[in-house]
């Protein structure tokens, strides 16, 4: 199954939030969001996942720069 896809490779932390918002606004789970290894970048976009209700968890135990971004809750976020 193809996923999706935002890449925030080169995209600027204060340029991220809108970014991602117009991507869920648009794109339905699952889907990817790319965040490359900035442990800030990811903050942000989990954060903002978590504002929508979604969760995400890391692509593979290998890649940890890639987010899959699901409608289940599999966090408890609370």
């Amino acid at each position: 199954m193809k996923l999706k896809t935002l890449d925030l490779h080169k995209a600027k932390h204060g340029d991220v939030e809108n970014l991602v918002c117009n991507f869920l606004n648009w794109t339905q789970p699952p889907c990817r969001i790319i965040t490359g290894n900035s442990e800030k970048m990811k903050e942000i976009v989990k954060e903002i996942v978590k504002n929508y209700k979604y969760s995400c968890y890391n692509e593979s135990m290998y890649n940890h720069g890639s987010l899959i971004v699901v409608e289940e809750s599999i966090y408890d976020f609370e």
